[in-house]
């Protein structure tokens, strides 16, 4: 087990460390459509009322692993709010793995670690891979794909 946790924790480093010298590369533009998604999660976790409806495209289609099928903006709304009010957040952290913006779209692939507790006081530690596709209205990024995958552990 503890073998585990040292190649977890080394690989995290690395992953942090490429994350940093990656941010320096970044574009304008990409770097605009990584702050909407950090901000997203935060005004998430907040629980500020401000996700989904700022930051979702009317046309959104989004799909999990938890889900049978892909939903759109109306069903993420819904679970979103009831998520909230079924437990919370209570750490995550975002790592950022590569971002390609082509005009008005933008791909962000990226991993999070969070920890959240249920309506039972239960908390749990999540490892989920991201691939968001965002587009521009106007001056504003909005989500128009969200996708998302468990990254299981190796024990």
């Amino acid at each position: 087990m503890k073998k585990i946790i040292l190649q977890l924790t080394s690989m995290l480093a690395l992953l942090s460390l490429t994350t940093f010298v990656m941010a320096d590369d970044w574009s304008k533009e990409q770097t605009a459509a990584w702050s909407v998604v950090t901000q997203s999660w935060e005004d998430e976790v907040a629980g500020n009322g401000k996700w989904p409806a700022k930051y979702i495209h009317e046309d959104l289609v989004a799909w999990g692993a938890s889900w049978p099928q892909p939903r759109d903006s109306s069903s993420v709304t819904k679970w979103s709010r009831f998520d909230q009010e079924a437990g919370k957040t209570l750490i995550y952290e975002l790592f950022p793995v590569a971002i390609v913006v082509v005009g008005d779209t933008a791909v962000i692939n990226y991993n999070s670690v969070t920890v959240a507790e249920n309506y039972e006081m239960k908390r749990k530690r999540s490892t989920t891979g991201l691939i968001e596709t965002l587009v521009k209205e106007g001056e504003t990024w909005k989500f128009l794909s969200l996708t998302s995958f468990e990254i299981k552990s190796g024990d």
